[in-house]
């Protein structure tokens, strides 16, 4: 019964969000918006409960659409493939850091001979082979001439673009799992201890401030019960479960698409790292035999 009951939902929650939205629209010919006539006091403890019931609603569909997400089928087979990868380099992974460093800097040659390339300028007469600048050389006489003067202003702007050009590069620890710290690449994450210490403090905040509220406030029966009211309350509790939806769809989204993608990719640079460890294995496998060739021959 649960799962035929989360399959409509996951099948039709288009609809049930269409349906809320209608419900909403409909309701506005049976109420008129006014003055509250609340005190500004009021006005910001409604507020305020309003606004920590919408969070909390908001954050409650996007974890649920996180989950959705990482069940999905596409998903999960893209993380096995992952580690399975992982798995097949382990035993090369002393190799992976120098590997990560030489293809960061021959992306680096390659963006930066891209953007030179706009003003015809080469690569080698500005930087050096391990991406060191070179400097720019000004052609005083190109500027004190009028007509040439712009375009040699033009290939300086080139070369600081170049020389500044920041981009993101692949490192160890972030290819073989996720998260972790770059400027730390030995972080190994939290320990139980140190999860533990960080949530009961989040949780004595919370505690205390939830103690706070409800020892402050009381509640009582409204006296003068208005149907307006009740309809009012009702659509800002539509409103946060439309908006509520469209967060999940929006988390689950994320995963399946972009986040899977940023799996796929470190899959696709691991593939090509272990394509140069084959490479490196025939190298060394074809001097073996040459070595052996010419030992036999003496």
């Amino acid at each position: 019964m649960e799962n035929k009951a989360k399959e409509f939902f996951k099948n039709n929650a288009g609809y049930l969000v269409v349906a809320l939205v209608s419900l909403v629209y409909i309701s506005t010919a049976i109420i008129q918006m006014g003055k509250t006539g609340k005190t500004i006091g009021q006005i910001l403890t409604d507020g305020a409960v309003t606004f920590f019931l919408g969070f909390c609603i908001n954050r409650i569909f996007e974890a649920q659409g996180f989950m959705n997400g990482d069940r999905d089928e596409k998903v999960t087979a893209t993380i096995k493939l992952h580690g399975e990868i992982v798995e097949k380099i382990s035993p090369n992974i002393d190799k992976l850091d120098k590997w990560c460093s030489a293809q960061n800097l021959q992306n680096l040659k390659l963006q930066r001979t891209k953007v030179l390339a706009q003003e015809g300028m080469k690569y080698d007469d500005f930087f050096g082979e391990d991406g060191e600048a070179k400097g720019y050389v000004i052609d005083e006489t190109k500027m004190k001439n009028s007509y040439q003067r712009s375009f040699e202003k033009k290939r300086l702007r080139c070369y600081k673009k170049a020389l500044r050009l920041k981009l993101t590069p692949i490192i160890a620890n972030e290819l073989t799992s996720e998260g972790g710290k770059q400027s730390d690449p030995f972080y190994l994450g939290k320990t139980k201890a140190q999860y533990e210490k960080k949530t009961s403090a989040s949780n004595i905040i919370s505690k205390v401030a939830t103690a706070c509220i409800f020892g402050y406030f009381g509640v009582e029966l409204v006296s003068d019960f208005n149907v307006s009211d009740l309809v009012w309350t009702a659509l800002q509790v539509c409103t946060f479960l439309i908006t509520g939806v469209m967060n999940m769809y929006k988390a689950q989204m994320f995963v399946t698409d972009e986040y899977r993608g940023r799996v796929i990719k470190k899959i696709d640079i691991l593939q090509k790292f272990d394509n140069y460890l084959e490479e490196l294995k025939k190298g060394e496998h074809n001097e073996q035999n040459n070595q052996t060739e010419c030992n036999n021959e003496v």
